[in-house]
This record gives structure tokens, sequence and C-alpha cells, in this order.
């Protein structure tokens, strides 16, 4: 069934860790540098312990899913959740691609200044069904809110662990993060506009104020994420809410501070969010909006329970696919991989491909930064380049999560959608091959110093296959034609005999009635 067709996949993806693992030794990191040992293979039984490890390491991100859940179900149960998304279609039934356009740049952009990709999910449910109303199939639905959130990360203007890590500054490269984010951001609107037109839909606008409270809380809750998760201080410098968080604290009385008895001391200052303050956000506003709407205990309940019940699967999604992290991390194997390849002369190429295999590797963000990038900084000894990778790590690993079959934004866009893993990769490989070309382009002349002729080798190659599969996607769509064609004719050649036929049949009725009446007129004289 394509509802659990994602999970296949995931247990497709650790069942070819462990079989790897039996096949390439691995390695240690000590103070003397990267050490090769001895084959360390996942057995079954680790694999078990790994999902309780990736449950206990992911549980902000699952318990954050599960509030989204929850946050839905919520609206749903109002009763004006249908009018918000039926309204706002409405609002672009003239002009339908301004909605996807306005969906990509809204949570891409929000992804690269916030520079993590889970804080904008909140958003995608309602982007999706909007995309739908529109008349929008479910592919294009996900690569206009998904694939936005993804690419947006690949030119993250402010990524922590890279930075910390490779020991470069948010200004490092910010021509060329902008340049990438433009060019991807700006070749997926075009991908989705001259791609499959929307479907004819009627849409009739309701008016019901009482859907006004669901839109203000959107608005609060978007606000609070951009306030909370947007780092001020590492972009800008500014501690404006440090300091005022820091007095706010601080006030005391008879020795109490009244913020945190009251909100509680794990509250940081905006710009220092977590996805966790973001799930207390949710569930707050979840509770106010069904106080507004007069939800009673048992129908908040039973909203709770649904939310959860829809949610445990994509929380689940986050779960089992970082149990090919741990998996590999324990391993150890994926150290000689990145110390094997890290020895190419061509370094751009060579980090290109572990930032390519880390997004397989390593699900998740902010891990795959620190394991891969630290282990590159023992293989590749040269600062110099640093600049250069942080560059290339994040704009190839955040674009091979478009068909990276860990890719967990985009395997929860497939549960929601029930698309098929297989029908994704076929939707999608034509426009990440093109985007991939470009990208490397850039990368190469970014870091010109640092490649050799086999990048010039690896991009003709690349170039080649694209245009093998636009040819042969051509002759395919042709030989279909061409097999229609005869058909329709047959058809027709079908239908003008039935017609033939039939106006025979009538004629010979009509004279067969003439002369009846013929005859009996003759008989009446």
């Amino acid at each position: 069934m394509k509802k659990y067709n994602v999970f296949k996949v995931l247990l497709i993806a650790i069942l070819a860790t462990i079989v790897v693992s039996f096949l390439i030794p691995s390695s240690i990191i000590d103070y003397t540098g990267i050490e090769k040992g001895n084959i360390n293979p996942i057995n079954f039984v680790d694999s078990v312990s790994n999902g309780l490890t990736s449950f206990s390491v992911f549980i902000s991100a699952f318990i954050y899913i599960l509030c989204i859940g929850v946050f839905y179900a919520v609206l749903k149960k109002s009763g004006k959740y249908e009018v918000i998304i039926n309204n706002t279609a409405c609002k672009f039934k003239n002009n339908k691609g301004l909605f996807l356009v306005i969906s990509i740049l809204t949570l891409g952009l929000l992804t690269a200044v916030i520079g993590d990709i889970f804080p904008m999910l909140i958003l995608v449910p309602a982007f999706i069904d909007i995309a739908k109303k529109l008349g929008y199939d479910s592919k294009k639905a996900i690569v206009s809110t998904i694939g936005a959130i993804i690419l947006g990360n690949a030119g993250s203007l402010y990524t922590n662990y890279v930075n910390q890590i490779l020991q470069v500054t948010v200004s490092t490269s910010i021509i060329a993060k902008v340049i990438i984010l433009v060019i991807s951001l700006g070749s997926l609107i075009a991908f989705v506009l001259l791609g499959k037109k929307a479907e004819d839909v009627t849409l009739e606008s309701m008016n019901d104020k009482k859907a006004l409270p669901i839109s203000i809380a959107f608005d609060v809750v978007l606000l609070l994420i951009v306030l909370g998760m947007v780092p001020w201080n590492g972009y800008f410098g500014f501690e404006g809410f440090i300091n005022f968080h820091n007095t706010i604290t601080e006030f005391t009385v008879y020795d109490i501070s009244l913020f945190n008895a009251i909100i509680g001391s794990t509250l940081s200052s905006f710009g220092e969010w977590t996805i966790y303050t973001i799930s207390i956000v949710l569930i707050i506003t979840s509770v106010v909006l069904a106080l507004i709407y007069k939800i009673k205990v048992d129908g908040m309940l039973e909203s709770i329970s649904k939310g959860i019940r829809v949610a445990l699967p994509f929380a689940l999604i986050i779960v089992v696919a970082n149990m090919v992290l741990v998996g590999i991390y324990n391993s150890g194997f994926f150290i000689t991989v990145i110390s094997s390849i890290s020895d190419m002369k061509d370094s751009v190429l060579a980090s290109t491909t572990l930032s390519a295999l880390s997004s397989i590797v390593y699900p998740d963000y902010t891990y795959a930064a620190q394991f891969t990038l630290s282990t590159i900084t023992y293989a590749i000894t040269n600062t110099a380049i640093y600049v250069v990778i942080a560059v290339i790590f994040q704009a190839i690993y955040s674009l091979f999560l478009l068909v990276s079959p860990t890719s967990v934004l985009v395997l929860m866009g497939l549960q929601y959608e029930l698309v098929s893993y297989k029908e994704w990769i076929k939707y999608i490989y034509k426009y990440f091959l093109g985007l991939l070309i470009v990208l490397f382009i850039i990368l190469m002349i970014v870091g010109r110093s640092y490649i050799s002729a086999i990048s010039y080798i690896v991009l003709a190659i690349l170039v080649v296959i694209l245009v093998l599969f636009i040819v042969l996607c051509k002759n395919k769509k042709e030989e279909i034609k061409m097999i229609e064609k005869p058909e329709v004719k047959e058809e027709t050649k079908r239908e003008a005999v039935k017609k033939t036929t039939t106006t025979k049949k009538n004629s010979q009725t009509k004279s067969t009635s003439k002369k009846t009446t013929t005859k009996s007129t003759s008989k009446k004289k």
C-alpha cells in the first residue's frame, strides 16, 4: 500500500547500511588523527537498540510533529479550517500560479534565514491543502512546500555547526550563498509553473467571520517562530533580546523571580528558541483556539487523541530514518569512506561527493554537519579550503535531500499525500539533475583553486546523462502519441461506419413508412 511505502524505503535503507557495514572497515578519530580499524558490522540486535537511541536523541523533533498534529486536529474540530483553506484558495483562483510562487518564497526564504528545516513544517499541511484546493496534483503540492524548505536550506545564510567546525563567519562566501539561494528557489518556481497545469475547479468564497481567529493564530505562531528562531546575535551581533530576557528574569520579589515562577526558567530569549519551544507555543495556541470555539473537554481530548494518531507515522519517520544515522555512527565505516575520498587531489569533487553521501547516511542536518565536517577537518588539513567546503556542504547536502531515501521531510510529504517514492523520483529526477549541474558549476567557480580535470569530466558526464534522459523522455512521448493516433483513427472510422449504417437504416425506415402511407391512402381512395 502507498500508505506505508515510505517505511518500506526506510527498511531497505537500513538493510543496505547493515550489508555495507560488513564490507567496509571502521575507523576512529583520536588525538593523532584518523586510525583505520577492523570491520565493525551493524547486527540486528544493535538495530533494535539503535531505534531506542534514535528516539531518545530526536525526541524533541518527535514531540514537535505530534504537536503539529494536535494543532491541526483542533483547527479541524473547530469546523472553520476548511473555510480558511477555501477562502485563501478563492483569492488565487484567477492566478493559481501566484500561490505556488508565494509558497516557495515564504517557506524557502524563512528557512534560509532561520537556518533550520523543521520550523516551517507548521505551514506545510495548510499550504498543501490550499494547493490541492486550487487543483494542483500531490507531487506539485509537495515540491512547492517541502522542496522549497529543502532548497531554502541549500542557500542558508546561517548554519551554526558548519560555521563553528570550519571556523567561518556569517559573511563568509555570502555572495555565493545568495546566488545559490536565488538560483535554487528561482529554478523551483520555473519548474512548478512550467509543469502540469492545475485542474479546473469551482471555488466559491464563504463569508464566515468566525474563521478569523484561525488566521490570527497562524500569524501569531509564524511571528513567534521568526522572532524566536532567527539568530539575531549570530547575524548582527544584536543582543537586545538577550539583555531584555536577562532583565525580566532577574526581577525578583522576595528573592523569587516572577518570570521563572510564572513562565518557567527553560524559556530562552528570542533568537535562541528551539523546536521544543515552538511545540509549547503550539500547545498553548491549540488550547486558546479550543476555548474560543467552545470545544468541550471531551472534544479537546478527542482532538488530541486524533491529532497524535494522525501525526504518529510522520513522527516515526524521524526515528526510523535516523536509525541509519545511529547505526553508521556506531559502526564507524563512514569515517573510513570520508578518509579515503578526502585523499583525492580534487578537493571540490571530494567535498561534493562526501556531502551527497552524508545526506543519505546522516538524515539530520545538524548531526551530519557535526560528524561529517569534523572528520573532514582531520582528513583535509589545508584550512584555506574550509571556506569552500562550507558552501559545498550546505548546498549539495540539501539538494540531495530531494532524492535521498532517508530524507525525512520528503518522506513526510509523500506519506501525507500517499505518493510512492518511485513516483516522486520519476517526477523530480530531471529537475534534480539540472540543478545539480548548475550548482556544481557555481561550486567549481568558488573553489577554482582546488579543482582538477576530473571535475570537468564529471560535469560533462552529468550533462550527457541529463540530455539522454530528456531525449529518451521525448521519444517515449512521441511513441505514445504514435500508438494513440491509429487508435483514434480506427475509432473515428468505426464512428463513421456506425453513422453511415444508422443513416441508411433511417432512410430505409423512412422509405418503408412512406410506402405504407401511400398504400393506406390508395385503399382509402
